[in-house]
């Protein structure tokens, strides 16, 4: 009874005492590029920089669609996302899939938006805005002006946290950064609870606490209490204080430092340190643990983390980088302190190269870019990577050669590599020139769109990974030919049955073909360092890439919509080609959106040659008011096949219960199965100002778990657990849990 009357004090107490919760951190993301790089200027605009792994032009039109990895950078306003296409003329773009946008005014994330790099203005789709101090989510919100955005659908919250304990949520709500937001139509809600309706309200933007909050209980943590302090020096700086104490490791403190100087750009320093005093047990009244042994002893570990990183816009064409990154940690190697600490920057830069310090100088040049680069990692020998000390890159961009037809792009790269996780070997080092050329000429022949590409690469190795091979000089040819059209037939019919909403029917049909030569290397790949597989790792190539794309489309409410869209691709690699000769495995991808109360996801990879799926993923969701149920299934050949299922159902105002399931139907190719059957089930009542949840949760092999958890609404992922207990039967063998593994 201690034990409850102690957490359930200390949650009563951050409940009272807590009026924010702590801003959710946007990690500055990595702002070097390894990809294709091109540099373009409309008339009167800015230099855009677009980064990508694939960058496609159309001088027709001048556009150009990149994917893969892009990023465009344009002053201080920088884009990520999985693909785009960009109007280089008035510099436009049109983003979808993991959108992150990170301007002066705001952050945003979203599913997909329409953003002008010149005025600032733009549409996004279920977006998230974040414009200090609060934070905007929408299905539709509408960038209008530098200080003005109405929304559609959505909410504002000065709570940073992603399920907001608190928020003003509208049918439509117009924003005025730093001074107000006027809604219609707006309900507040407490967690998930609506406790009061206006028509219309207005509500001011222009203060935010000095001081904020953040309670919880986390595995990892026990129960903890994050607070942070901001205060602004001056007008060029802002302050963040942190002071951070949590049961099971001890205090923590840091501080971030934003940054503008004048004529010098702008920047962060951030440092953050704690010594962890790790007890053994989860809670620090523990005396035993779950097998009735004593808890082992505390462990002492001193961890911190130093960033500073700076940008600075020199002249129109030229801009620097710069990071230092100093990390400390026991478990450096498997980035253990930004796992536990920074969860966000770890999901963002999990490579272990964005903890190197660099210095990145881009000049953009009439036809093309020039970057130098300065890439170390000496600072955190525990993960010491590639050293680039230095490498140079001039990208010629794609450039009609007089009025031929014809068009040329080239990049040249020099670099002086140090690969210090093997500082050992003689080989480890090398100087390497790489220039890679091409030449193509779009064309349209009817109503099919052909690009035919020829190039080749050539590579100088001043050492390899064969010992007495230095001084090398690699060459391959390479050619291509890209073939695409498109096909659509339009249907005048409507229906709003069963709330389909369907006004007009249009099929587009979008077949492509790729052919692609590469010759076999001069120098095999085996005998060099691979540095960067993009360059090091190249081997013929000789095959035929097929694509097929249908959609079915409809208009609602003026916007085009996919009700359907099916994608399928496939290699088929000809005589010659390093692997498979033949049909390689097609991917196939299904989206289904009849209504906005169903939706059906479907992507498979077909092998050809062996004549069976080596994964198959299917989802179904459909919702009402007050309920849903999920329906999914998990196939991958070597893991076997598991259906899922969720089924939530809301009683009466009190009462609520959900259902989940996870069960294995077949074993995977190797007799093993690796997941093992779950049920859970959970009853939740509603007690005012808390929930509490009653659950039974039954995991194959591992025994049945009751459990009772006390959770505030305002705070639904602090709980506090009043009553756990498991029975778990004596089984002969191993009772690891593994599953045989």
């Amino acid at each position: 009874m201690k034990k409850i009357f102690v957490s359930l004090a200390v949650c009563v107490f951050v409940f009272f005492l807590t009026q924010e919760a702590r801003a959710t951190k946007f990690p500055m993301p990595d702002l070097k590029g390894q990809f294709n790089k091109q540099s373009m200027k409309s008339s009167g605009g800015a230099p855009v920089e677009l980064q990508a792994d694939q960058v496609s032009f159309s001088n027709a039109d001048n556009k150009a669609h990149a994917t893969g990895n892009v990023v465009v950078d344009s002053k201080d306003q920088h884009l990520y996302c999985d693909q785009l296409d960009l109007d280089r003329e008035v510099q436009q773009v049109v983003a979808e899939g993991h959108v992150y946008l990170d301007t002066p005014k705001e952050n945003v994330i979203a599913q997909g938006l329409t953003y002008n790099f010149n005025d600032g203005t733009g549409e996004f789709r279920n977006a998230r805005v974040f414009a200090d101090p609060y934070q905007v989510q929408g299905q539709k919100i509408d960038k209008i002006s530098e200080n003005y955005m109405s929304m559609e659908n959505g909410y504002l919250t000065t709570c940073d946290l992603d399920h907001p304990h608190f928020r003003f949520q509208a049918r439509r709500m117009d924003i005025y950064q730093k001074d107000k937001a006027i809604a219609r139509h707006m309900t507040i809600y407490l967690g998930n609870i609506p406790v009061m309706y206006m028509p219309y309200y207005v509500q001011d933007l222009k203060n935010r606490p000095i001081l904020t909050f953040v309670p919880g209980d986390k595995k990892d943590f026990g129960l903890f209490l994050l607070t942070t302090a901001r205060f602004d020096v001056g007008s060029r700086i802002k302050m963040a204080l942190h002071f951070d104490a949590r049961e099971r490791d001890g205090f923590g403190e840091g501080a971030d430092m934003r940054y503008d100087t004048p004529g010098f750009g702008s920047g962060l320093i951030s440092v953050y340190y704690t010594h962890e005093n790790q007890i053994a047990g989860h809670h620090i009244w523990d005396e035993y643990n779950s097998d009735g042994n004593s808890v082992g002893p505390t462990t002492h570990h001193e961890r911190y983390r130093v960033i500073w990183r700076h940008r600075w816009q020199i002249d129109p064409n030229t801009s620097a980088v710069m990071q230092y990154y100093k990390i400390h940690d026991y478990d450096i190697a498997d980035n253990g302190f930004l796992k536990t600490y920074f969860p966000k920057d770890y999901e963002q830069n999990a490579q272990t190269s964005s903890l190197d310090s660099y210095f990145l100088l881009t000049r953009n040049m009439p036809h093309g870019t020039l970057t130098f680069n300065v890439d170390t990692s000496r600072q955190n020998p525990a993960i010491a990577g590639i050293e680039r000390v230095p490498e140079i890159t001039y990208t010629f961009n794609n450039q009609q050669i007089g009025k031929t037809g014809f068009y040329a792009k080239s990049t040249d790269t020099y670099s002086n590599l140090d690969d210090r996780s093997h500082p050992d070997s003689f080989n480890n080092k090398t100087m390497r020139f790489d220039s890679n050329n091409d030449i193509s000429h779009p064309l349209k022949v009817g109503f099919i769109e052909f690009n035919p590409h020829l190039g080749g690469e050539e590579t100088y190795y001043s050492r390899t990974a064969e010992y007495d091979e230095n001084n090398v000089l690699r060459g391959m040819f390479r050619g291509s030919l890209d073939m695409s059209t498109h096909f659509y037939r339009v249907w005048d019919y409507s229906t709003d049955f069963m709330g389909l909403n369907i006004n007009r029917l249009r099929h587009v049909i979008t077949p492509t073909i790729t052919y692609l030569y590469q010759a076999r290397p001069t120098f095999p790949a085996s005998g060099l360092n691979q540095f960067d597989s993009s360059i090091d790792d190249l081997y013929r190539i000789h095959q035929f890439e097929f694509g097929l794309e249908n959609k079915l489309q409809t208009k609602r409410n003026g916007q085009i919509v996919d009700l359907l869209r099916i994608l399928t691709t496939v290699n088929y690699g000809l005589k010659g080609t390093t692997g498979h000769r033949g049909f390689n495995p097609y991917d196939t991808m299904t989206d289904f959106d009849p209504t906005d109360w169903l939706s059906f996801h479907n992507d498979n990879e077909y092998d050809f040659h062996q004549g069976h799926f080596n994964s198959d993923n299917f989802d179904t969701e459909v919702h009402g008011q007050g309920w849903s149920v999920s329906l999914g299934s998990r196939y991958t050949r070597y893991e076997g096949d598991q259906l899922t299922s969720e089924i939530d159902y809301v009683i009466n105002p009190k009462w609520k219960f959900k259902i989940y399931n996870t069960y294995p139907v077949t074993k995977a190719t190797n007799g093993n199965t690796t997941s093992a059957r779950q049920n859970e089930y959970i009853l939740t009542r509603d007690l005012h100002e808390w929930e509490v949840d009653m659950g039974i949760e039954q995991t194959q092999g591992d025994g049945t778990t009751f459990y009772v958890l006390f959770r505030l609404k305002a705070f639904p992922d602090m709980k506090l657990n009043l009553l756990s207990s498991t029975f778990s039967a004596s089984r002969a063998g191993s009772q690891s849990g593994t599953g045989g593994i």
